[in-house]
């Protein structure tokens, strides 16, 4: 049977060869990056202009400007399919005009400018899109699949004082957003970055039913210009607020400006950003695995190394054979000789004694 010692060394190896092992395996198994959870709750960005200007279709077909208070809200919801690596998101757009309370949500046709719903996959930690967008326009009411790339409602993870292609949803492609610097909010550092959309004829990148009209006998192609601000919490590469400053209008081909078909300077109110932020930095805490993996490794290999010692380190009854204990069995041998013979060589009345 072995020695309790030798027991003990066993089980200290074994301990240390099992903390060994979950150091090692730990990172694959935990991850420490700020990916978005499959539970996060669904998210709106509502930004406000209280000066604002719409295009108002009449009855009789024709238009006129509506000037009063303007929101436009990006609603985003995680579906299925999603994995470990990717989530399916569904972001609803609108504008709508802010009408006075007492005759608010009577005619949402009165009220709504615009609507649309994106469907798209992305990558849950760097925030790109993996694949074409599903589009469907509620004016239009046909999905139209619209190749994508880029960013848009998540920029990538520790994000950094670079520029970033950020999908813009009026042009249906990217747009440069440039860093501009960081900022501190509720204590917290956040990154601005800021879309520049130079003029652009919407009517030459897409057909829709607002691209190209007829204003008083002049055909009239929808230009797009405006800078867009977005501040995302560097860790998690979540938005946490957007500024816009938009001018969609019509125009004749020599450039003359036939009618307005959108005006919005507003962003989101500071309430909302702060939850924003509350949230964006919920998925930014995660528990650092590394040291927890490395101090696991350290410990196990000590644990080993000093179980491995104990094991081979002889026994006492062992030692005691050595060369140190031959020579102390030859002496007491020697003594041992030495006494029988005194004894031999004493008178016969002293070894009766």
């Amino acid at each position: 049977m072995l020695p309790r010692s030798r027991i003990i060394a066993v089980l200290i190896i074994g301990l240390g060869a099992a903390m060994i092992a979950a150091g090692a395996f730990l990172p694959r198994l935990v991850s420490d990056d700020p990916r978005i959870p499959l539970d996060l709750p669904d998210t709106t960005y509502a930004l406000r202009a209280e000066d604002g200007v719409s295009s108002r279709l009449l009855p009789d077909g024709t238009r006129e400007d509506a000037v009063g208070p303007i929101r436009r809200q990006f609603h985003g919801e995680l579906i299925e399919p999603a994995d470990e690596r990717r989530v399916s998101v569904r972001v609803g757009t609108s504008t709508t005009r802010e009408l006075p309370p007492e005759v608010m949500g009577t005619d949402p046709i009165l009220e709504l400018v615009d609507a649309a719903v994106w469907t798209f996959t992305i990558d849950r930690l760097g925030g790109e899109f993996l694949g074409p967008a599903m589009l469907t326009d509620q004016m239009a009411g046909v999905p139209v699949e619209v190749p994508v790339d880029g960013y848009w409602v998540k920029f990538p993870a520790d994000a950094g004082p670079v520029s970033y292609p950020v999908f813009d949803d009026f042009l249906r492609r990217t747009v440069p957003a440039e860093f501009v610097g960081a900022e501190e909010r509720g204590g917290n550092e956040v990154l601005r970055y800021r879309q520049t959309v130079e003029p652009t004829n919407l009517a030459t990148l897409y057909r829709s039913n607002t691209s190209q009209i007829d204003v008083d006998g002049k055909t009239g192609f929808l230009m797009y210009q405006g800078t867009r601000d977005w501040l995302v919490e560097p860790e998690s590469g979540m938005v946490v607020d957007i500024d816009e400053d938009l001018d969609l209008r019509w125009e004749s081909r020599e450039g003359e400006r036939l009618r307005t078909a959108l005006r919005f300077t507003g962003g989101i109110d500071d309430q909302s950003s702060a939850r924003l932020l509350q949230q964006a930095l919920e998925v930014a805490d995660t528990a650092p695995v590394r040291p927890w993996s490395i101090a696991l490794l350290v410990i196990g290999a000590i644990l080993a190394f000093g179980g491995i010692v104990g094991a081979m380190r002889p026994e006492g009854r062992e030692r005691g054979n050595g060369p140190d204990g031959n020579r102390k069995g030859d002496a007491e041998n020697a003594r041992g000789r030495r006494r029988e013979t005194k004894l031999e060589d004493a008178p016969e009345n002293v070894r009766g004694r």
